[in-house]
This record gives C-alpha cells, sequence and structure tokens, in this order.
C-alpha cells in the first residue's frame, strides 16, 4: 500500500516534481508519526510528539508556494478514510453558524456545538483545510470548543497555513477567547513548519499559455487540459460562495481553481464585492468564452472592468479565453477610456512580471510542471 513517502518518491520517479530536501524532511516525519492505509487513520508510537499521545491532527505552516497543499495532497490521496473531506474553512465556518442557528431554535438542545460536532463527526473521518486562517470574533469565540470536540469524536483535521500557530488571530478582537484554541493546535496537533526558499508555484508559470485569442474547439480543449492538470483531475464539486448572504454559485470549482464563462460572472447582476470575495476565494480564475463587447453592452463592460481590477488588485492569476486580443474586445463606446485601463491589466496578468509577484497562496508544484510538460 501507498504512503505518502512512497508516492512522494513516485511523483520523482515520474519528474512531476523535483526533490526538496525539506518537503521531504516534513514528509518523513509525517510518514513515521501517521499511517495512512487503513480506513480510519491509525498512528504508530509517537516519537515526535511531546506526550507520545497520539496526534489528533496536523497543523502544517510556512511560507506560500512551499508546498504545504502537495503535502496535503499526498496525505489525502494516500488515504483510505471512509469519509474524507476538503472544504474551505470560511466556507466551513458558515455552515457551522448556521446549524448553531438551526439547532438554538430547539430550546430543548442546551448544548447545540456539541451536537453540531457529533454530526460532522458522524459524516467526517478526515478534514482538511487549505490556508487556514481566522479573522472573525464569532469564529474564534467557538474554535476551541468546536475543535476540541471533532478531535474527541475521532475526526482527524489536516490545516495548512502561511501563519505559526501562536500568530492566528493576531491583534483580534478578544483576542484572549481565542488563547485556548492555540493551546489546543500546539498540545495535540503534530505542528510541522515548510518553509523554503523557493516558490514552486512560480517557477515556469510563464512557460505556460493564459491568454487564448480564439474561440473554438482547439482552445477549449488546451484550457480542459490546463484546468484538468492544475487541478490534478480532481472530482469538481459545485460550490456557493457567500458575500452578505447572496450565492454566487461556483459550478466548476477544484483546488483552488474556479472556472467561469464569461456570462457567468459579467452577464448577470454582479458587482465589485463579488468580484473582490472571489478573488479572496480562489487562486486561479479561469474566464472563458470573452466576446466582442458592442456598444450597447455596456453593463457588461463594467462588470468586466470591474472584474479585472479586483483579481489584479488581489495579483491573482488568469487564464482567459476571447474572441481577439484585449485590444479587441472593446473598442467603441462610452466606456473605451476606463476599458484602456482593463486592457493595459489584461496585457500584464500574462507576463512574467506578472507571474512572479502573483499572489497565490498554495504550492503548484506538481500541477505545474504537470502542465507545462502538455506544451514543451
Amino acid at each position: 500500500m501507498k504512503t505518502v513517502l512512497s508516492l512522494y518518491k513516485e511523483y520523482l520517479d515520474k519528474g512531476f516534481i523535483r526533490f526538496d530536501k525539506k518537503q521531504n524532511s516534513v514528509l518523513s516525519k509525517i510518514n513515521k508519526v501517521i499511517n495512512f492505509e487503513k480506513g480510519i487513520l491509525s498512528f504508530f508510537k509517537k516519537i515526535f510528539l511531546k506526550n507520545n499521545d497520539n496526534p489528533k491532527g496536523i497543523y502544517l505552516w510556512g511560507n506560500a508556494g512551499s508546498g504545504k497543499t502537495m503535502i496535503m495532497d499526498l496525505c489525502f490521496s494516500v488515504s483510505n478514510a471512509k469519509n474524507k473531506k476538503r472544504i474551505h474553512f470560511q466556507e466551513f465556518m458558515i455552515d457551522i453558524h448556521d446549524k448553531l442557528h438551526e439547532k438554538r431554535k430547539n430550546n430543548l438542545i442546551k448544548d447545540p456545538l456539541s451536537i453540531v460536532a457529533k454530526e460532522i463527526s458522524e459524516d467526517i473521518d478526515f478534514l482538511c483545510f487549505d490556508e487556514f486562517q481566522v479573522n472573525d470574533i464569532a469564529d474564534a469565540s467557538i474554535l476551541a470548543k468546536l475543535f476540541n470536540l471533532l478531535f474527541e469524536n475521532g475526526t482527524f483535521i489536516f490545516s495548512t497555513s502561511n501563519i505559526v500557530p501562536n500568530e492566528l488571530y493576531k491583534d483580534g478582537l478578544q483576542r484572549d477567547r481565542f488563547i485556548p484554541f492555540i493551546n489546543l493546535i500546539e498540545e495535540e496537533c503534530l505542528n510541522l513548519e515548510l518553509s523554503t526558499d523557493v516558490d514552486y508555484r512560480k517557477n515556469k508559470l510563464q512557460n505556460v499559455n493564459t491568454y487564448f485569442t480564439e474561440l473554438n474547439e482547439n482552445t477549449s480543449n488546451e484550457i480542459e487540459k490546463i484546468f484538468n492538470n492544475l487541478t490534478n483531475g480532481a472530482e469538481l464539486e459545485p460550490r456557493k460562495v457567500i458575500v452578505k448572504g447572496r450565492e454566487i454559485l461556483v459550478e466548476r470549482h477544484a483546488m483552488g481553481c474556479a472556472r467561469f464563462n464569461f456570462d457567468d460572472l459579467c452577464n448577470v447582476a454582479l458587482g465589485a464585492e463579488d468580484f473582490l470575495t472571489i478573488a479572496r476565494e480562489f487562486e486561479i480564475i479561469f474566464i472563458e468564452n470573452i466576446p466582442k463587447l458592442s456598444s450597447d453592452k455596456r453593463n457588461e463592460v463594467k462588470r468586466f472592468i470591474s472584474l479585472i481590477d479586483s483579481l489584479y488588485d488581489n495579483r491573482k492569476m488568469i487564464i482567459v479565453s476571447s474572441d481577439g486580443e484585449p485590444e479587441n474586445i472593446y473598442s467603441d463606446g462610452e466606456l473605451e477610456f476606463e476599458f484602456k485601463r482593463c486592457i493595459s491589466r489584461l496585457h500584464e496578468m500574462r507576463s512574467k512580471d506578472y507571474t512572479d509577484s502573483s499572489r497565490i497562496n498554495w504550492s503548484f508544484q506538481k500541477r505545474i510542471v504537470n502542465t507545462l510538460l502538455l506544451f514543451l
């Protein structure tokens, strides 16, 4: 049966990734502590833990692009846990608060959080959060009890973050209520640092065509290849992005990549706040089938300008298919002056300099190499 180390070696042998001493060290520690081969995670004798107790989770932190997500992917892939799930932390907490709201309607339920945690553990054995961070006091105030309940119920939690545990929710409102959560993570989880001087996600991104200027079957096939390789061919799951109670349905989403048609974003009643939320929630955004826009498409043009501004300001990567170069999208209308900025930004966003400064917050090491192999 495969282990995280054997799968890592398999990727090395196939040339998908390059050997990284620090990544190998982290994987070795995980491999010695955790056996992912059985249905429910089982544990070996703990030589990396202070008190020889079984770890109830992993907290992997380090700088962006160091390979944290790749390592979590390896663990997720080799685990045969009956019920495993990856979910964005914000989406998870929104669901928690919704469930708590429903439970509190029943006056007979004295401890709704315990009931909610039990229901989650009944459905999930292995829970993964990529880019874990806490910004909301409503989340901060319940996390210690929630995670403790999940741990007690047997749910194993793997979190990656750019932030060392004792820096989480730093300077947050009523942070003293959050300290028990930090203590819980430090005491109950295997805490590992992965920081490198290499940002694997950027090494060769500029060699991948990110802007296609013809709308045809060949372009669709090429974009499909890019998407499948960036997401490791992961199963697509619809996702709802919440913006002040409004729901934006993302039908094609996996591994931090979101795939949209132009009409999905610019031919519906969305605005700057919606686009900013999309920029925060995803790492690479596909915008396909951008048509030539006539002067009577004022609303669509305004939304497209706002969309590109939001993605550019957040330094996000985009993969685009368009009916021509940026200059050909829109050139004759009352928003022509404003659109010149959009043209300039679209050109910059396909440049090496932009790629080198982008804020992709997870490692595309294996995915990018896979993608490059298609075009070299």
